[in-house]
């Protein structure tokens, strides 16, 4: 396999539809494949993610990233590409107010105006220079933790929503568990202690729930802002300043952490996000960044698949169907499904196997949408059935195997 190629010049980031069909018509027994459009998850529910694992199959970036994780994720089909010790939990830094801003938005309103008050005194590093008494709304204090990544301002919006910053933090955790990050510890909401520790896999699941948030969405791609008492500021992430595609996220840097970056792009029809813990000295970050996401952008393609199965026997029908499912594969791969026959028609729904350039790399479930045949008078048509059935096991000999284009 060499995925390695570029996706049709024409369309080099759209997504394709594949077409597969077979049937069978013998004695009243049919079977169809069809296959059609896809599904997206919504910010804070678990995401939607195809029930395939092919980062087996995706060519690896050369040379790698010189970082301690990373990863690459395609932020609409909720995919892992590739990556390096993605599930590994260590210090992330200022990336975890991609979460804090989250979970703000989802219980205060942005237009509420906020009176600074005495926790931002003596808290350390990026800072705002907030003051007791100063006054900032919602909208504000969210854009400025995102653009110049305040720990000042992470204790304000805490103690706005929560009261206190324990309290926040345990808001935090509900969130991440609402995006089925379950093994996640949270210490704080500025992420200047180290003891926070999270994966690369889960700050690009948060990444992807921020993207698809209405109200946050503008403020991750702000290249620069007027912030009240502060005037006209430029963002810390320089991706946003390179590279005209680039979407957001955030940048991250502790000591024990490392240089850090949620980077996301939107190339074409398409969007990418890629997490780079432990870094190299700036800009190292920012352009390494930039190197995976063209890396992912030409070495990966986009395929709609769903599936309709519909077995007509004696006495009635039963329908099977693949949710419609958005898949990214490599860019070069052929795709196959395979429609996997019963020996004959059974309570419980099929699957069908997807395969690149021959090789087999999962099986999507499917669900059973229409109930099985009504049940048969006693006598010849019962006999009927049992024909029909008969007809069908001795078929799927010839078909089984068969893969549908």
């Amino acid at each position: 396999m060499n995925p390695g190629c570029a996706p049709n010049a024409a369309h080099p980031s759209s997504t394709r539809r594949v077409w597969a069909a077979a049937r069978l018509l013998v004695s009243g027994l049919l079977a169809a494949l069809v296959l059609s459009a896809p599904s997206f998850a919504l910010a804070l529910e678990p995401p939607v993610v195809p029930a395939l694992d092919l980062t087996a199959a995706f060519l690896p970036p050369d040379p790698l990233p010189a970082a301690e994780a990373w990863a690459i994720l395609d932020a609409d089909t909720g995919q892992l590409l590739a990556g390096e010790h993605v599930d590994s939990r260590r210090p992330v830094a200022s990336t975890i107010k991609v979460l804090t801003a989250l979970t703000v938005v989802e219980r205060a309103q942005t237009a509420t105006e906020v009176t600074v008050g005495d926790e931002v005194l003596a808290v350390g590093g990026a800072s705002l220079d907030l003051e007791p008494g100063d006054v900032w709304t919602i909208e504000e204090l969210v854009t400025a933790l995102i653009v110049r990544s305040g720990n000042d301002v992470a204790e304000v919006l805490a103690v706005q929503v929560a009261g206190d910053a324990e309290r926040f933090v345990a808001l935090m955790e509900d969130d991440a568990r609402s995006l089925g990050l379950t093994d996640v510890r949270l210490t704080s909401a500025s992420g200047l202690d180290d003891d926070q520790q999270l994966s690369a896999r889960d700050l690009a699941t948060i990444a992807r729930a921020a993207l698809d948030d209405d109200r946050l969405r503008p403020m991750l791609g702000l290249r620069e802002v007027d912030l009240p008492g502060v005037g006209r500021v430029e963002t810390r992430n320089e991706l946003l300043l390179i590279d005209p595609t680039a979407t957001g996220v955030k940048t991250g840097f502790t000591t024990a952490a490392g240089p850090s970056l949620i980077a996301s792009a939107r190339r074409g029809e398409r969007e990418l996000v890629v997490v780079l813990l432990g870094a190299e000295e700036d800009p190292a970050r920012f352009t390494e960044a930039r190197r995976l996401l063209d890396h992912a952008q030409t070495t990966t393609r986009r395929e709609l698949l769903a599936a309709e199965l519909e077995l007509v026997v004696a006495g009635g029908a039963v329908r099977d169907v693949l949710a419609e499912t958005d898949v990214t594969l490599p860019a070069a791969a052929e795709v196959e499904l395979e429609l996997v026959l019963p020996d004959r028609p059974r309570p419980q729904p099929g699957f069908a196997q997807l395969r690149l350039d021959g090789e087999r790399h999962g099986e999507l479930a499917l669900t059973r949408v229409q109930d099985a045949p009504a049940a048969l008078e006693p006598g010849s048509a019962a006999i009927g059935r049992a024909i029909a059935d008969g007809v069908y096991a001795a078929l799927r000999a010839a078909t089984v195997d068969q893969s549908l284009r």
